[in-house]
């Protein structure tokens, strides 16, 4: 351990291999996706119960009323941070294996010998048109 301004320190640092290590690196999307519902249900009934505490008339004065729209307010602010938050690293990932995915069906597709363009039959003429991939 070392001492910087008499406050010691530990010689080990975090490093992403350490923080790597105690997290999955890809959990199931089931359970993100079920995390962030879970989540936001949660938010939904510290709400509704600040909803009933004002109800029952626990607040009687203006700015403990004003208190309570802002602690509302900083509620739904906290989720929605939370929410986009998620939402943005699951939207990375999905990319990724959107991206991912759709190489390997080219790749596959090239692979089997299907050919480049295929005839689709249309609804109006019952002709089929040329739809190249």
């Amino acid at each position: 351990m070392t001492q910087s301004c008499g406050v010691a320190k530990s010689k080990r640092q975090n490093s992403k291999n350490s923080r790597r290590a105690a997290a999955p690196e890809n959990p199931p999307k089931t359970l993100v996706y079920d995390a962030l519902a879970v989540l936001n249900r949660d938010f939904e009934q510290v709400l509704a119960d600040l909803q009933r505490l004002e109800e029952l008339r626990l607040f009687p004065r203006r700015w403990q009323r004003n208190f309570l729209k802002t602690w509302r307010a900083t509620l739904e602010e906290t989720r929605a941070w939370a929410n986009f938050e998620v939402v943005e690293v699951l939207h990375q990932r999905e990319e990724r294996e959107w991206v991912g995915f759709g190489r390997i069906r080219q790749r596959l597709e090239k692979s089997s010998g299907a050919p480049a363009d295929i005839l689709v039959p249309t609804k109006s003429s019952g002709q089929k048109s040329r739809r190249t991939k």
